[in-house]
C-alpha cells in the first residue's frame, strides 16, 4: 500500500506522510470525526514521534478550547467537549509496572464513559481498556509516519 502525504485528497489509505503542523492538524480532523464514547485509540511511537502533538489535534478537533499539555507526569487529564463527549488522556511513559494504574484510580474509570486515548499503552497492560485502534507514528527524517490498524480514517 503506497503511504501518502495527509494533504492528498485523492487516495484512501490508513498510512500518511506527516510533513507539517498543518497535515498533523489535518489528520487530527479526520481521526476526530471517528471518536465516539466507548472507543479506546491506542497512541504507540518513539519518544518525540508525535503522539500527543496528534491527540491535541484530535482534541481541537473535538471543539476542546482549553490548554492540553502531555500529560507524562500527571499520567492522565480528563476533558469535556462542547457536546458533552467526556476525553480521557493517557500517558503512560512513567508507569513501571501496570498496578500502578490501580493506585492511582484509573481502574474507576469506565471504558463505556469516555473517549480514551492512551500513550505508551504497552505499559498498562491487562489494566487498560483494549483498542479499538492503534494509531502508530515513526520518525522519518523531518516527517512522521502514521499508521491506523484497523484501517479507520478514510476521506
Amino acid at each position: 500500500m503506497e503511504v501518502q502525504s495527509v494533504g492528498n485528497q485523492l487516495s484512501k489509505s490508513n498510512q500518511w506522510t506527516v510533513d507539517s503542523p498543518e497535515h498533523m492538524a489535518e489528520l487530527g480532523a479526520r481521526l476526530a470525526h471517528r471518536v465516539r464514547r466507548g472507543c479506546c485509540m491506542y497512541f504507540e511511537g518513539d519518544l518525540g514521534a508525535g503522539k500527543t502533538t496528534l491527540i491535541q489535534a484530535i482534541m481541537r478537533n473535538l471543539g476542546v478550547e482549553e490548554p492540553i499539555p502531555s500529560p507524562t507526569f500527571s499520567i492522565m487529564e480528563t476533558y469535556r467537549t462542547p457536546g458533552g463527549l467526556e476525553l480521557l488522556h493517557i500517558d503512560l511513559y512513567r508507569i513501571e509496572m501496570p498496578q500502578e494504574l490501580v493506585l492511582i484510580g484509573l481502574d474507576e474509570f469506565r471504558k463505556d464513559d469516555y473517549a480514551w486515548f492512551i500513550e505508551w499503552p504497552q505499559n498498562g497492560a491487562e489494566i487498560i481498556p483494549a483498542a479499538d485502534v492503534r494509531v502508530c507514528l515513526q520518525h522519518a527524517g523531518t516527517s512522521r509516519k502514521v499508521k491506523t490498524d484497523p484501517m479507520l480514517v478514510t476521506n
